[in-house]
């Protein structure tokens, strides 16, 4: 992952200097959920991020590169208090404990850093499906927590609120949903947290072949919890920079198209596709590649294994940031 922000200095000198910090990590997160019963899951996520920071003070001629490093350790609860099954009211109960720990090492004119935060968090999340007459239907969805954050940023309690609205059309492949989130308050005034996100995809073979084209908008900070959050590759590089995490006027655009093709004598699905994402400081062009079992029926996780290759360009908004190229091969299991 990559990311860039900028910082304020306090003091004299250099200390007191601002500018502009960005850098790039590596990763290995490991995760695994288990159903205990059918009503309750667990899962954790624990892994290394190594990279490098650039530290560029306003009105200078030096930049600071020192390596940096991230640890990071997760678990958390799903439980199923009200089972409304497709037409009623559903409610879930999570819990999640987060623990993060960066440094970055001493270099000429730095000293080195090391950072721990960790956050604790329990919620309530309703919704309650709505059929359509034209075999469509609404999900409303209203999530409330309250959670507790220590370490070297912002720390004691606070209550957040997320909000949702999705609309699913079988028939015609067609979905969308509106997201937002938001810290109600926090013991730490200054500390503040927003984000809405907005998404359409169009999926017209029930299957996993034919075309796929996904759109999605977000503002501010991740509107994901819990797991999803973690797994998200933003949300990382986010907590990696510890820098524009809080930015609430952050904007990333994003779309992708796919078409799945039959491969092996019918028995397998080859999927090419594109990807682009535009967001305030970088652009960034991917080619997609992925090998899975033909199913007939598209349902999460029908897929029992899938096989995946990303190529990656990115490049900054600025004109003299060097470009960036990343390349991802991923395997994914379920059983």
């Amino acid at each position: 992952s990559w990311g860039n922000g900028a910082y304020a200095g306090q003091g004299e000198g250099d200390n007191g200097a601002d500018g502009d910090v960005s850098g790039a990590l590596t990763g290995i997160f490991p995760y695994g959920r288990y159903g205990l019963t059918p009503r309750l899951d667990i899962w954790a996520i624990a892994g290394i991020g190594w990279g490098n920071l650039s530290l560029q003070p306003d009105g200078r001629d030096v930049e600071y590169t020192p390596d940096a490093s991230l640890t990071m350790t997760a678990v958390g609860m799903d439980g199923l208090l009200v089972d409304g099954g497709a037409e009623g009211f559903s409610l879930t109960a999570t819990a999640d404990v987060l623990t993060v720990r960066t440094t970055s090492e001493a270099v000429d004119g730095l000293a080195s850093s090391e950072d721990n935060i960790s956050r604790s968090r329990l919620a309530l999340a309703a919704t309650r499906p709505v059929p359509l007459s034209d075999g469509s239907s609404l999900v409303p969805s209203l999530e409330m927590g309250i959670r507790q954050d220590s370490g070297d940023a912002e720390t004691g309690f606070g209550m957040e609120l997320d909000a949702g609205l999705s609309w699913n059309d079988p028939e015609r492949g067609i979905s969308g949903a509106i997201k937002g989130r938001t810290l109600l308050f926090h013991m730490e005034e200054e500390f503040r947290e927003q984000g809405l996100a907005l998404s359409f995809s169009w999926d017209p073979n029930p299957s996993n072949r034919g075309p796929s084209f996904s759109l999605s908008h977000a503002v501010g900070a991740t509107v994901e919890v819990g797991l999803d959050a973690l797994l998200d590759p933003t949300a990382l590089e986010m907590k990696a920079l510890d820098a524009a995490a809080a930015s609430n006027g952050q904007q990333l655009f994003a779309t992708q198209f796919a078409y799945g093709f039959p491969a092996f004598d019918d028995r397998l699905t080859l999927t090419p596709g594109g990807r682009l994402a535009l967001s305030s400081h970088s652009r960034t062009y991917s080619l997609l590649w992925a090998l899975s079992p033909y199913v007939e029926q598209q349902q999460p996780q029908a897929e029992p294994w899938e096989l995946s290759l990303e190529g990656s360009r990115q490049e900054d908004n600025t004109a003299d940031s060097p470009v960036e190229h990343s390349l991802k091969l991923r395997f994914s299991l379920f059983f």
